[in-house]
């Protein structure tokens, strides 16, 4: 490194926009183990299962955030008669989720957006689900998420959210020796706890149905689940992380 790059290195938080974010999680969707890593990937299933959402109903569905598609994935194995959309900004997940999706009938498309709102049509959807999403965005993306879901669900939909609960951001930071970015390694810019969450949405008009702090992990109970049970009980020893690691509320949109 030459005195110029030296003089001109300096450590700074990394400011999210909307580019930054999808070159993130394009990286993130065609990448091993990353691909891999999706916590809707791997515990999509209790999702679903703890929301008591009836997966045998005759829903039309948004996945807001959808990723590559892994709720789709388990609806299917599930054998969910969910009319489902997917909705994301990253163009690579959304071609892997269109690859994979496209010839079934209960699959109604995938969009790609740059911003909000979108073109989707109001009242459209009777179940939205923001799985994993809330965690990464700043002020002014929260709001325009919780704008666009509250003029695309019905009145009386429901709003399945599922995010860390009362995470400790500062456990999980990274730090770019090239460029002096430092950053939380999934892009989270904030935590939740139950309540923040629902007094937070009420002002968007989303009552609290129900809600429920709980580790994923222990309801695994594969080989692989076992494994990742026990590496995660070592990284809040290490850590010091809390032990409920995860909440998953259902609103209802007045």
């Amino acid at each position: 490194m030459d005195s110029n790059q030296i003089s001109s290195f300096k450590e700074h938080p990394i400011e999210w926009d909307d580019g930054k974010v999808s070159r993130l999680w394009d990286y993130f969707s065609r990448t091993p183990p990353y691909s891999e890593m999706y916590f809707s990937k791997v515990f999509g299933h209790h999702i679903l299962r703890h929301s008591g959402l009836p997966l045998n109903a005759t829903l039309n569905v948004l996945d807001f955030g959808c990723g590559p598609g892994f709720i789709w994935d388990h609806l299917q194995k599930m054998g969910s008669n969910w009319q489902y959309t997917g909705l994301d900004f990253s163009s690579d997940s959304i071609n892997k989720l269109v690859q994979k999706a496209t010839s079934n009938d209960n699959f109604k498309g995938a969009h790609y957006v740059r911003s909000l709102p979108t073109d989707l049509s109001q009242f459209q959807f009777d179940v939205i689900l923001l799985c994993e999403v809330v965690e990464h965005l700043n002020d002014a993306h929260l709001k325009g998420t919780l704008v666009e879901v509250a003029r695309l669900l019905k009145p009386g939909g429901v709003l399945l959210i599922s995010t860390p609960n009362e995470e400790d951001l500062s456990k999980s930071q990274k730090f770019c020796a090239e460029c002096g970015a430092i950053f939380h390694e999934f892009q989270h810019v904030r935590n939740w706890s139950t309540g923040r969450l629902s007094t937070h949405l009420r002002s968007y008009g989303f009552n609290l149905r129900k809600a429920k702090t709980l580790d994923f992990t222990t309801q695994d109970f594969t080989i692989q689940g076992v494994f990742r049970k026990f590496k995660r009980m070592g990284r809040r020893l290490l850590r010091g992380d809390p032990g409920v690691p995860h909440m998953l509320a259902v609103f209802q949109n007045s």
